[in-house]
């Protein structure tokens, strides 16, 4: 019995609790702003990209302060991470989709850390 990509799953484990955000797009299809896309980074999965969508007005951060901060941390309430695969004859691409309910900015920590 074959394996379907949707059969597939990313361990909890491999997800983060905080993503670095790379970039800030809007979400849109056919036209129609659906909301923010924010492409981050996965270190546990040797800093793969992937991008997020969340629907909402407003992004929590724009690109223009993403750039003048240069690192800037959030989280995702109710991430959900799922494969696609698409096949044209016999060239066959996959990646993983993601979408969050919500999404919100870790604010920096201040002061010196101490190292152990």
């Amino acid at each position: 019995m074959p394996i379907k990509i949707n059969d597939l799953t990313l361990p909890k484990e491999k997800l983060e609790k905080e993503y670095q955000v790379v970039n800030v797009t809007r979400w849109q299809k056919d036209g129609e702003i659906l909301g923010w896309s924010y492409e981050c980074i996965l270190p546990k999965l040797r800093y793969e990209k992937i991008s997020v969508k969340v629907k909402s007005e407003n992004p929590i951060i724009t690109p223009e302060e993403l750039t003048q901060q240069s690192l800037a941390m959030v989280t995702f309430t109710n991430l959900v991470i799922a494969p696609w695969g698409r096949s044209n004859g016999q060239f066959v691409s996959y990646g993983l989709s993601a979408t969050a309910d919500m999404a919100t900015l870790v604010p920096k920590k201040q002061g010196s850390t101490t190292q152990n």
